[in-house]
């Protein structure tokens, strides 16, 4: 078998990538495709555990910035981890996806190297995310305001 080289394999996507980022409704489809195509491979080839937590991270941040409310990437970081993505997602790889034992491995070199070049950027993106949580106002029991409660009570029973 030939050797994998990430990097190539990551360029050979390169033009398609670049189209895609111009699209937000593009990069959703391609989120949410990528995330499916995961999920299978990680029940076919148990090694895409190692790189989980760090694809969806970068999946939950794709789906921030299409709408809008985090930007903080640089503009190439983008473009690797849509391409990297666009990669996973492709039929057309150098070891086709349907050969159960082995077809996952080039998209695991290509999302390892994606992931690890951007790392920095997913970081990032996780202590926003835990900024968000820290902001946002904790949610009331059950949704019911006290004061509506007490309201809303029958009065007490006569004895």
């Amino acid at each position: 078998m030939a050797s994998i080289h990430p990097r190539r394999l990551l360029d050979s996507v390169q033009p398609q990538a670049a189209a895609i980022l111009k699209q937000a409704a593009r990069i959703q489809r391609l989120a949410g495709k990528a995330a499916s195509t995961a999920a299978i491979a990680l029940t076919h080839y148990p090694a895409f555990a190692e790189i989980t937590e760090a694809l969806d991270t970068a999946i939950r941040l794709l789906r921030a910035y299409v709408r809008g409310t985090y930007r903080q990437i640089p503009h190439r970081s983008l473009l690797a981890l849509i391409a990297g993505l666009v990669y996973l997602v492709s039929p057309f790889d150098a070891i086709p996806d349907f050969l159960v034992t082995i077809g996952f491995i080039d998209d695991l070199a290509v999302l390892t190297l994606v992931l690890r070049q951007i790392r920095h950027d997913l970081d990032a993106f996780r202590a926003w995310e835990e900024q968000q949580r820290a902001t946002v106002a904790p949610p009331l029991l059950l949704g019911l305001d006290h004061k509506e409660d007490m309201a809303t009570e029958a009065p007490p029973a006569p004895h």
